[in-house]
């Protein structure tokens, strides 16, 4: 089966989703799922841009695991939800598939944080730690216009594809930060950091820019969706 018809197929029955009275508790809970992954977004940002000390890093980095952990939870008990109606399996998979897309910006939202809680990003010159700084901005204003996209699925097909337009937007915008971070990076001198702190640096850099594409990757799903119910 070709992609096109695919995506065809995945957006009809995703749409009996949005638009059926009687499936407000999996579209809450995947609301709920999606404001979990933006909460987790937001505090990377806060992590990256006030965070001084482990101490105060470690602490962002539980509360980013605790909201990771919460949205697979809630994952889990979609699953157990889906499982009670009666759908054919493909219709079970793609509503999850958009959920699932969703997850993996949380969990490198995760990973990121994670990795941020060991390197010295302090020891960085100060055109390089804020230009890690506007990434973390960035994926946090993406997330946030790709809930927007969501959400506008149940009620409004044409501004859901707008919201889409502007995550693709922002996912470029990002791309241009993650140049300039690797340029800051090549031109690092000797700044006290170890080769393995390096290597971890380059690492953040990576799952920053994983975690836009995961926002890109959503928005193309819920535009799919979106098409099939102009």
């Amino acid at each position: 089966m070709s992609y096109g018809v695919k995506v065809k197929k995945m957006s009809e029955r995703i749409l009996r989703w949005f638009g059926n009275r009687g499936s407000e508790t999996v579209i809450e809970m995947t609301y709920r799922h999606l404001e979990l992954t933006t909460e987790a977004v937001k505090q990377l940002h806060e992590m990256v841009r006030t965070s001084s000390d482990d101490q105060e890093k470690k602490k962002f980095y539980l509360a980013i695991s605790i909201h990771e952990i919460n949205a697979d939870k809630i994952r889990r008990e979609m699953i157990t939800e889906l499982s009670k109606r009666e759908l054919y399996p493909e219709e079970r998979d793609d509503l999850m598939e958009l959920v699932r897309s969703v997850d993996w910006i949380a969990d490198w939202a995760r990973e990121a944080a994670r990795i941020m809680v060991i390197v010295p990003i302090y020891k960085l010159p100060p055109e390089f730690k804020e230009t890690i700084v506007q990434m973390c901005r960035e994926n946090y204003s993406t997330i946030r216009i790709l809930a927007k996209c969501i959400h506008a699925l149940s009620s409004d097909s044409k501004k859901a594809m707008e919201y889409a337009d502007q995550v693709e937007l922002l996912e470029a915008d990002l791309d241009d930060l993650y140049g300039t971070a690797r340029n800051h990076f090549v031109e690092l001198g000797d700044i006290g950091m170890t080769r393995g702190s390096l290597i971890l640096l380059n690492e953040i850099l990576k799952a920053l820019e994983t975690v836009s594409d995961w926002c890109e990757n959503t928005a193309d799903i819920a535009r799919a969706i979106a098409i099939r119910v102009k």
